[in-house]
């Protein structure tokens, strides 16, 4: 049955990055869709609960390390993760390096919950790690400005292995994925509002930039909630993540097809190579 959750993350993760590139292409502010990006989940999340009958009051403990998800896995992990893809020639390689922390989650999760591993997971592992290593690599003629999304790209990495890892360990407790998302997207909610007062911008949105934007707002909650519910029963978490990245290369197809974004026959070679990688760590 996971497979069938991971199924539709991977659909909800291509329209979402595609969306969010339309929306860098349009310069909807980040500081703004970010904000958005969390509100409409907070409040399908909020549904899901009140049509569930589940409450949403949690021990303050669950609730402080809830917080602590929040900043490091959410906030932060969105905010280098957008950073990175508006400085990628093409967010399919940002993205590729961001969810390749299915390396990471694979590994972790079998000390940590006593995931399921053996030598061919080990050898797709290190396969990832090489191929990632091609696609985040820039000519040297373009490294004057290229490089800062691979940085980004990295950090990112590290927040959503912390998220992914931190997720299996709520569930383990037994909170309802909708619970913990309802109380990290209205936490991050908070904090992107008050980024964007900051910034004091001046948006002029025409009717179908609102409704860009809530479009990410609604995939964004599929996505994560599906991620969630997968995570629930598959064999290793790091599995469902590496799903996640196999998603990457129709997002780098169509932003070449659809926005005219760069597309190199080495990093071409270097997304299947991790494709076919990841389907020898999932099978």
């Amino acid at each position: 049955m996971w497979l069938f959750y991971a199924f539709i993350m991977f659909v909800a993760s291509n329209v979402l990055y595609l969306l969010i590139r339309l929306a860098q292409k349009q310069r909807i502010p980040i500081s703004f869709y970010s904000i958005i990006l969390f509100l409409i989940p907070s409040f399908i999340y909020f549904f899901l609960a009140y049509l569930n009958q589940t409450s949403l009051l949690v021990p303050l403990e669950y609730f402080l390390l809830i917080i602590l998800a929040a900043f490091f896995w959410s906030y932060l992990g969105n905010f280098f993760s957008q950073k990175a893809i508006l400085l990628s020639s093409n967010p399919g390689y940002s993205l590729i390096l961001q969810k390749s922390y299915a390396v990471l989650t694979t590994i972790i999760a079998v000390f940590l919950f006593g995931a399921e591993f053996n030598w061919q997971k080990l050898i797709a592992i290190f396969s990832i790690l090489f191929f990632a290593f091609l696609i985040a690599s820039t000519p040297k003629r373009q490294q004057n400005k290229n490089q800062a999304w691979v940085y980004f790209s990295l950090l990112t990495n590290l927040c959503l292995a912390f998220g992914s890892l931190i997720s299996k360990h709520f569930l383990n407790l037994g909170l309802e994925p909708f619970v913990y998302l309802f109380y990290i997207n209205v936490f991050v909610t908070v904090l992107n509002f008050f980024d964007f007062k900051k910034q004091k911008i001046s948006l002029h949105l025409s009717s179908k930039q609102i409704l860009l934007v809530i479009m990410i707002g609604i995939f964004q909650a599929i996505f994560n909630f599906f991620m969630q519910t997968a995570y629930k029963t598959a064999p290793n978490i790091g599995y469902v993540a590496a799903i996640n990245v196999s998603s990457i290369m129709t997002v780098t197809f169509l932003s070449a097809l659809l926005f005219k974004d760069e597309l190199s026959s080495l990093k071409i070679f270097g997304i299947f190579g991790v494709l076919i990688s990841l389907f020898l760590l999932i099978i």
